[in-house]
């Protein structure tokens, strides 16, 4: 399996000949008004992919990318797609399989798997387990922190990567309604490690953090002197991979 880190959440898998996209974004602009601009250049990638499988852990607009679905989605490609999300998933007009929790789908050698996640205000979720040949990931979209990781590392064996959100953001989104909380809605860089070390992952692969940053939406500090003491205190090992990079 060939990893390659897209824009935020989103990773790409070369499985053989086979690609998987799972929380790929190109287009964030519908979130700008309260993300703010990205902090760093986004990768385009649309151009080039073409996908055989399209997965995304939940609707948010920073995970769930209309355009991408429509640009890299092959002709007889799939998406793989959280039961939970079937009405909006079947508006797509696209080829589909719904999977519930704990629920697998093998093709390809291809083996993908909807697992138990949590949303930080209250949407429908799932996380992610896709292996092929060895190797095994996980991805949990911007999950916070939930008491169900001991039994997702005892259920889910010899994981690789554990590619899980570190920016433990605080949001103010009243003008949407939500009341404002001091609560992360996704895990800090703390609770990302002590996820990693409980799903039995060799590796913790930072993701959704770095970019966005306003007085709506404020990330805690993941700077690489955090990251590394919590990895040294938990015994937790991680590699951070740039957008547009492969993990090698």
């Amino acid at each position: 399996m060939k990893i390659q880190k897209l824009n935020w959440a989103g990773i790409k898998l070369e499985c053989g000949e086979k690609i998987v996209l799972i929380d790929a974004v190109e287009n964030f602009k519908p979130y700008f008004p309260v993300l703010g601009n990205p902090l760093s250049p986004l990768y385009n990638f649309s151009d080039k992919v073409k996908a055989d499988y399209i997965l995304f852990t939940h609707l948010h607009l920073d995970h769930f990318d209309f355009g991408v679905i429509q640009k890299c989605l092959k002709p007889n490609g799939k998406i793989i797609g959280y039961k939970k999300h079937e009405k909006e998933i079947s508006k797509l007009k696209q080829n589909y399989i719904l999977l519930d929790n704990n629920e697998m789908y093998d093709e390809n050698e291809i083996l993908f798997k909807s697992v138990y996640s949590l949303d930080g205000i209250g949407e429908e979720q799932t996380a992610w387990v896709v292996a092929y040949q060895g190797t095994k990931i996980f991805h949990g979209g911007d999950t916070i922190w939930h008491n169900q990781f001991w039994q997702l590392g005892k259920e889910n064996s010899k994981i690789n990567f554990a590619f899980l959100p570190i920016n433990g953001a605080i949001v103010n989104f009243q003008i949407v309604g939500l009341e404002y909380s001091t609560v992360p809605v996704s895990l800090t860089p703390e609770q990302a490690f002590n996820a990693a070390k409980l799903l039995h992952a060799q590796k913790l692969i930072p993701i959704h953090y770095g970019m966005f940053a306003t007085t709506l939406y404020q990330p805690t500090d993941t700077s690489e002197f955090i990251l590394n003491n919590f990895s040294e205190i938990i015994q937790q090992p991680f590699q951070i991979l740039p957008d547009g990079k492969d993990l090698i």
